[in-house]
């Protein structure tokens, strides 16, 4: 499928991990060295040391305990490094200190990445990355995507059940429909189909006129690929039903295996106090594989379906 190309090219050529040493972030790192080796693209590998309001001993801090936890994480950095380096792929390291959501922000400006990684620990996910977390803020207001790996993730990706295809998980809104193209991007590089997914109410599952609704649908995903900006093959166009979208999302992506799921988000607060949480943090805690969150400004009244990312 040959499509006009409009907008800015997706390119990863520079990718930023962001790591706390959990067990969320050592997969994050699997799945970053996964990225750079397929991509061919150069790792930065970040660490924020960030206790309380105590600061670093080279910086003349007084909290000489502290000493050893530093040197701990300088270590374990260096030790990230020389398996980044074996791998065959090119990097550098940063012992940063702040707040860690803007020392990222700041280090995904001032590097000019091209893609960020987190992970999201499996005891804490959905309410970290709700109630304005590290993850939040920088899935928000991160310039570029970002690839997060959640609890799910890792297990799968541990399991070697990533081999399916990218997923685009799609509202039609006007402007995240572009994220289509970073869909296409991994497709490339990886080999993998793209599947564009919609999710309807499970209301209109019964309708009378249900039989034409998946064909209403399937032409509005292919005009998306079509005006995406890109050239990609011809994608999988699917229609699922559901109650609660991100569910629906998630059962989809189980069902083909799939190896990544792409979102287009807005970058207004994805936190609303009339609902328990937001759409797109329950699929990054819930997704049998990372998730790709494309940050876009919101522009109101531009949705041309009901099922909100």
């Amino acid at each position: 499928m040959r499509t006009p190309m409009t907008g800015s090219v997706t390119s990863f050529k520079s990718v930023l991990l962001a790591t706390d040493f959990s067990a969320a972030s050592d997969a994050a790192f699997q799945a970053a060295l996964g990225v750079c080796t397929e991509l061919g693209a150069s790792l930065v590998i970040l660490h924020v040391f960030n206790y309380a309001d105590a600061v670093p001993p080279e910086t003349g801090g007084q909290l000489v305990e502290l000493d050893s936890i530093y040197q701990s994480a300088r270590d374990s950095l260096a030790g990230l490094f020389r398996v980044t380096r074996q791998a065959g792929v090119t990097c550098a390291t940063i012992m940063g200190s702040g707040i860690p959501s803007e020392r990222i922000l700041k280090t995904i400006t001032s590097k000019k990445i091209d893609l960020a990684i987190l992970g999201t620990n499996a005891l804490h996910g959905f309410e970290r990355l709700v109630f304005g977390s590290t993850a939040e803020a920088v899935l928000r207001k991160a310039l570029c995507p970002v690839l997060t790996v959640g609890p799910q993730a890792s297990d799968a990706a541990r399991a070697g059940q990533l081999n399916g295809p990218v997923v685009f998980a799609t509202d039609f809104h006007l402007k995240t429909t572009y994220a289509v193209r970073d869909a296409a991007f991994f497709c490339k590089a990886t080999g993998s189909p793209l599947h564009c997914l919609h999710v309807l109410p499970r209301t209109l599952e019964d309708c009378n006129r249900s039989h034409i609704i998946p064909q209403i649908m399937t032409e509005a995903l292919q005009l998306v690929a079509i005006e995406s900006g890109t050239t990609i093959d011809p994608p999988v166009c699917a229609i699922t039903y559901g109650s609660e979208i991100s569910n629906a999302v998630v059962e989809y992506a189980k069902q083909q295996k799939a190896r990544l799921i792409v979102l287009g988000v807005r970058q207004a607060s994805m936190v609303a106090s009339h609902i328990p949480g937001h759409i797109a943090y329950r699929i990054i805690t819930e997704a049998p594989c990372p998730v790709l969150t494309v940050a876009f400004a919101s522009q109101p009244h531009a949705t041309l379906a009901a099922a909100c990312l």
